[in-house]
């Protein structure tokens, strides 16, 4: 991780259960309530890859819409 990468928080609805799963096989930590779905915290390059890992490795169909929270 380089000094320019920032942790951002971020948040979910889409693969809920497929993408819970990889977040806890990465060991990073996420929160789960009805209004916001699934929600973490993590580095920009982590999510890009994250999207191309859930539907290359974890059978999602298109690539789940990972939003920043602000």
């Amino acid at each position: 991780m380089n000094d320019t990468d920032e942790i951002k928080e971020w948040q979910t609805h889409d693969c809920k259960h497929r993408l819970a799963g990889v977040l806890m096989l990465d060991k990073v930590a996420f929160s789960y309530d009805e209004e916001n779905g699934i929600v973490f915290t993590a580095p920009d390059f982590y999510v890009e890859n994250l999207k191309y890992r859930m539907v290359t490795s974890f059978g999602c169909r298109k690539r789940p819409i990972i939003n920043e929270i602000k």
